[in-house]
């Protein structure tokens, strides 16, 4: 059985108190500002005075304000919480207090006095972190997937992990859970998408607002990069090539089981313990991927089509024999229109030898999982690769061919390097070029103008006559 964290043991129970009812709007704009005065500019003591000056800013511009404003005053508590009902001022005043009371008691907030300062206001740890996350959803922030993707083969790369294993293999844990998290945020958006086509969209001008302003902002920004520039498959295949040099570095896997130790108070075999559940943790996420982001393109293409036929069918319903039948079929699944009888035909031209075959499903290929790359020997690797890094024409390579070529001799007739082959042909260009241009220990030259024939052949390929003419070095 998972053992669920407790939650309400670091939270106050009645945290979201304030956030729910009639008045969820008005604390939540004011825990908001207050978040943002206090998180997202220049570092400054938000004071007690100018808190209340805040939510008082807010009360009064509220319509609770001015449609129940009884609610917001409460029932008076002693004499002295009476305020004269008819100063407008103080009543607002007193709304205010209670408001930043209710949050204060909830648990949002405290205030802390300092000396020369006066009271000011401090989020709780947990108080911020939440507010962080709801600030962004109201914001309707969507995350950049290349940005997980990147830090992950980033944290991973040898010389980073070797520096910092257990913090490289936490933050890689915790990236790899946020980018799946928000892939299958991405696929319940377009779900959600394609359901307010099919549910809410009743003209064309909603249905283009659905997938030209909603769908483009919320799915389409991401899902464009995730299939093109910044494609996944690209990062996985790289990723899951490190995790098999990290799981060979023993002494890597020692020391981030030692900081697993440190951080979380555990024993030695539990924090390796832990170091290998999430190694395994990481491959297992990159080696599905395939499926969610599979899932994800049946659903955009689904919502592209449901999009296209719906927009036809709102443009054209009244001239096309589809649209009308499908305005039928939307009014009697409404049970919006009256009885109707439909008499039916047999269709003459359905025979055997009828042409029309209908479509098959294509088989979806299926996922196959990347093969672990396997150590190997670095001289053997060295001896696969090095050829193929080396240049077949480089001039020291031609050099020591037209060296044997000449076999000692002061001068050899480039017909005696004839080529049969397209390599051997073009390595003969080559030494032809590097006999003219003067930076080689050999000449080419051709041979006079009064020669009849200038050219030589060997087969099908054709060379100019000349001689490769050795360079006397220079004493």
């Amino acid at each position: 059985m998972i053992d669920f964290p407790a939650l309400f043991t670091r939270i106050p129970p009645a945290l979201f108190g304030p956030l729910t009812g009639s008045h969820a709007t008005l604390y939540w704009a004011i825990l908001a500002v207050y978040y943002h005065y206090e998180f997202e500019r220049e570092p400054f003591f938000l004071l007690r005075s100018v808190v209340v000056d805040t939510a008082e800013e807010f009360v009064r511009e509220s319509p609770i304000w001015q449609e129940r404003r009884q609610e917001l005053l409460g029932p008076p508590e002693g004499d002295a919480d009476t305020v004269d009902p008819d100063d407008e001022a103080a009543l607002l005043r007193a709304a205010a207090r209670r408001v930043v009371g209710r949050l204060e008691s909830a648990g949002w907030f405290h205030f802390e006095y300092r000396s020369g300062i006066g009271e000011v206001l401090n989020f709780y740890p947990y108080a911020a972190r939440i507010l962080d996350t709801l600030v962004r959803v109201a914001r309707d922030e969507q995350p950049l997937f290349q940005g997980y993707a990147h830090s992950i083969a980033s944290l991973l790369k040898p010389e980073v992990f070797a520096a910092r294993p257990g913090v490289s293999l936490s933050e890689a844990k915790r990236h790899t859970l946020d980018l799946v998290r928000e892939l299958k945020i991405l696929n319940r958006n377009i779900y959600a998408s394609t359901q307010r086509l099919l549910d809410e969209a009743a003209t064309a001008a909603g249905v283009l607002d659905e997938s030209l302003e909603r769908y483009r902002r919320a799915v389409m920004a991401n899902y464009h990069r995730l299939k093109t520039v910044d494609n996944l498959y690209k990062w996985r295949g790289e990723i899951l090539h490190r995790l098999d040099d990290v799981e060979r570095d023993a002494r890597a896997l020692d020391a981030a089981a030692r900081w697993y130790a440190e951080q979380g108070g555990l024993d030695g075999s539990t924090a390796a313990a832990r170091v290998t559940e999430d190694l395994g943790l990481l491959r297992m996420q990159f080696e599905t991927l395939p499926t969610v982001t599979d899932d994800i393109d049946a659903r955009n293409a689904r919502f592209s089509g449901v999009a296209l036929r719906k927009l036809m069918y709102l443009l054209r319903q009244d001239t096309r024999t589809e649209g009308q039948l499908q305005l039928l079929v939307d009014a009697l699944a409404r049970d919006q229109a009256p009885h109707l009888v439909f008499d039916v035909y047999r269709c003459e031209l359905l025979t055997d030898n009828f042409l029309y075959t209908s479509p098959r499903r294509r088989p979806r290929p299926a996922a196959q999982p990347l093969a672990r790359r396997s150590a190997a020997d670095a001289a053997d690797l060295h001896r696969l690769v090095a050829p193929r890094l080396r240049r077949p024409f480089a001039r020291p390579r031609v050099e020591a061919f037209v060296e044997d070529v000449l076999a000692g001799r002061p001068s050899a007739p480039l017909s005696d390097a004839a080529p049969d082959t397209d390599e051997e042909y073009v390595r003969l260009i080559y030494t032809v070029a590097y006999g003219l241009d003067g930076g080689s220990p050999f000449r080419f030259e051709r041979e006079s103008a009064a020669t009849e024939e200038r050219v030589d052949r060997h087969g099908v390929y054709g060379f100019p006559r000349g001689v490769l003419v050795r360079r006397l070095r220079r004493r």
